[in-house]
């Protein structure tokens, strides 16, 4: 049967260099964008491993290699940062997500297992993201409502649809959606962002695609098999 790729549009991500040449005074245009995209980069690095709280506007600039008055110049504030690096890290996961996922059939069923291959393909891209939701969405802030209402909400209306059609088809138990949901998520995701952990027990390196592709089919076989 012939595969039918799937895609949404949306951002590409683009790959920077984590470096970049230090300039002082206004960047011109061309430098400006690199530098912003090697200072948004950074700060998605420095959020996923150290939260929110322990992260600086110089910090972010020392990372990326930019003058520590870039950081402010272009963002304003640690706040509006946070903010510009979660957008930008939310439209490369979807973009990754997009490109890995391919639909074989029309069924909910296949959708549902194709969704959940591309999820785990895209987590193990971009492990910050989780990383990211264990330190700021532990506790009510302003950063936890971000992350609910642009990360978790959307993905789980997604999910929920496809939940409901498996259902209807007979092909996932009879249980919580929400449940459904975190065992996907959390379950499919977090391995990637603890490798360290992960990769103490025996199965290889999580990151390697062999273990992935194991991990998504063994994901797949525990959600569907007992239908």
């Amino acid at each position: 049967m012939s595969k039918q790729r799937t895609r949404t549009e949306v951002k590409t991500a683009i790959d920077v260099s984590e470096t970049a040449e230090r300039k002082r005074g206004r960047p011109q245009a061309a430098q400006g964008t690199d530098l912003k995209l090697a200072l948004l980069r950074s700060a998605i690095d420095l959020f996923a491993e150290r939260g929110f709280d322990g992260v600086s506007l110089s910090n972010v600039a020392e990372k990326a290699g930019a003058d520590k008055g870039l950081s402010r110049y272009y963002f304003g504030s640690k706040e509006a940062l946070w903010i510009a690096a979660m957008e930008h890290l939310a439209d490369c996961f979807a973009s990754d997500l997009n490109k890995a996922l391919v639909v074989r059939t029309a069924t909910q069923t296949e959708a549902l297992k194709a969704l959940i291959r591309a999820f785990i393909t895209a987590s193990a891209r971009w492990p910050q993201v989780s990383r990211v939701i264990v330190h700021d969405g532990a506790k009510h802030s302003d950063r936890s409502d971000f992350l609910q209402r642009h990360l978790v909400v959307p993905f789980y209306t997604a999910l929920k649809d496809l939940i409901t059609g498996a259902k209807s088809e007979g092909t996932l138990p009879n249980v919580s959606d929400r449940t459904i949901f975190f065992m996907i998520t959390h379950g499919g995701s977090f391995p990637m962002a603890l490798p360290i952990l992960t990769n103490a027990i025996e199965g290889g390196d999580i990151r390697s695609s062999d273990a992935l592709e194991n991990h998504s089919e063994a994901i797949i076989e525990l959600l569907f098999s007992k239908a």
